[in-house]
């Protein structure tokens, strides 16, 4: 959408100082760094994305926002690794003629899209978008978070070195510290230059962070939830954020979000990376160790 039907990503950022709808754009007077804002037009919706790119090998696109009718683009192979940080939204993905990758959750997707391999993405309307993609080359990754040994990530490894010439991806939860992560990057609370090196500070701890846990998490299925049941998880979350003293028990979380405890349970770990039990206790030690009247008194999810 920003660089038009069917551009690559490399074309997006050539273009950006040109795009129509740039909102603003700045560049780090003394490091390789550039960034804009380019929102999406009132009359297809609400929202922006947030594009910054990271030296020669690394493109961050944060994007949130809202389609007011389903959306279909034709996004082309450009041979780069993808990391999609999924948070919120409904988007899918034709990865083959025979098959369609939903992602309705949060979620990590790592995927490669050779160059002459094109997709089509499907965006429904209404459903909030908000993620972090993080696009590099394999070799980029390989050397600069691998260094001379690729022991311990012998999975990521194989599948960025296989090169069968056709769309490949591997789908994990996303843990607790990479939602929290991605989050920041969506909720930058800085503009400018100083925007700028937050995102680049983040995004790399984001991946730090992803690669790290990739080998434990082992490439687990992601099971399928419907929008319905992710509504209700996110009360749940939000319910359990807010209510701190005293701390609600597992049939009242339950009785708010409208499901049963054993699947509240298991649910709620799948999606957000850690159990019911775990977040509250975060959340009402943050609290604890909160000044009253701090600026930053609210709990952060």
């Amino acid at each position: 959408h920003i660089a038009g039907m069917g551009r690559s990503i490399f074309e997006a950022f050539e273009n950006l100082e040109r795009s129509p709808n740039l909102a603003r754009f700045v560049r780090h007077p003394s490091r390789k760094l550039f960034g804009a804002r380019v929102k999406l037009p009132p009359e297809e919706g609400e929202g922006y994305w947030d594009l910054t790119q990271i030296g020669d090998d690394v493109y961050v696109m944060t994007e949130n926002f809202v389609y007011k009718d389903p959306r279909i683009e034709l996004v082309p192979g450009d041979g780069l690794v993808q990391l999609y940080f999924k948070l919120t939204g409904d988007l899918t993905m034709s990865v083959s003629r025979a098959e369609a990758l939903r992602l309705n959750r949060p979620s990590l997707t790592i995927y490669r899209q050779p160059k002459g391999v094109d997709i089509d993405e499907w965006v429904e309307p209404s459903a909030h978008e908000r993620c972090v993609a993080v696009t590099v080359t394999p070799e980029f990754l390989v050397s600069n978070f691998f260094g001379t040994s690729t022991e311990g990530f012998r999975q990521l490894r194989d599948f960025l070195s296989c090169t069968t010439g056709e769309f490949q991806y591997l789908q994990v939860p996303l843990s607790s510290e990479m939602f929290q992560l991605a989050e920041k990057l969506v909720k930058n609370p800085h503009t400018g230059v100083l925007g700028l090196v937050y995102t680049e500070s983040v995004a790399t701890e984001l991946l730090c962070t992803a690669i790290a846990g990739f080998d434990s998490l082992n490439g687990m299925a992601v099971e399928h939830y419907s929008r319905n049941e992710l509504k209700c998880l996110a009360r749940a979350r939000q319910h359990l954020m807010t209510q701190l003293a005293p701390a609600p028990t597992i049939r009242q979380v339950a009785r708010i979000a409208g499901m049963n405890e054993t699947t509240l349970k298991r649910s709620f770990k799948a999606v957000y990376g850690e159990t019911v039990a775990d977040l509250s206790v975060r959340c009402r030690m943050q609290h604890a160790f909160t000044p009253v009247g701090h600026p930053h008194a609210s709990v952060k999810g």
